[in-house]
């Protein structure tokens, strides 16, 4: 009787979902190797918990790898920028911006992606420095950082040259820029579902 119970055990605990579920996975990862390793070269976007992932289909990496130049020396990469100028300076710049809006973005401050967001609306126009108040004063409400001035507040996006002013004293105007423009576009694209939730 004991020896049946034990059995009865045995089976029970080899049965139990954990094991049955590691047991599969593993023969998932045995049958499906080759097409796993396959979609992981291919990951091109990727998001966290919300668990969006977004491969190039074979067909694209085909082309792309067409397109790419096959430059393997100095003087050939040399050669590539005379005879392409205009591809390389548009390549420098989609790359330089990308890697300034990238550390800018870790940085920003919610309420000064709210006020580029508002500025944009107001196209060339832009709004008054006293009107921009409600941004500055929702960063204290959120940040409790009371000894932030306005002028720093916004001087961080005139340092980024994400927005220029206009005129004087009261008649201060604030506009946002094309460069501002771009990396509200940058943004949105890369970071679509969270860039409304940086804090402060």
């Amino acid at each position: 009787m004991e020896i049946a119970e034990i059995i009865l055990r045995f089976l029970q605990a080899i049965l139990s979902w954990p094991i049955i579920v590691l047991i599969l996975g593993i023969v998932f990862v045995v049958v499906f190797k080759g097409p796993i390793s396959d979609f992981l070269r291919r990951i091109v976007k990727g998001e966290a918990y919300g668990v969006r992932i977004e491969a190039s289909r074979p067909s694209e990496q085909k082309e792309i790898a067409k397109e790419t130049p096959k430059i393997e020396s100095q003087d050939q990469i040399e050669q590539y920028i005379i005879n392409n100028p205009k591809a390389v300076v548009a390549e420098y710049l989609r790359l330089a911006n990308g890697y300034w809006f990238e550390r800018t973005f870790n940085i920003i401050y919610g309420t000064q992606i709210d006020l580029i967001e508002y500025l944009a609306t107001k196209g060339t126009n832009g709004d008054k420095y006293i009107n921009l108040v409600v941004f500055y004063n929702e960063f204290i409400k959120r940040s409790g950082l009371s000894s932030t001035q306005m002028s720093d507040y916004l001087g961080f996006l005139l340092g980024m040259r994400f927005i220029e002013y206009a005129g004087e004293g009261s008649d201060l105007i604030v506009k946002v820029t094309p460069h501002g423009v771009n990396f509200l576009s940058y943004i949105k694209a890369q970071y679509p579902s969270t860039y409304k939730y940086k804090p402060y």
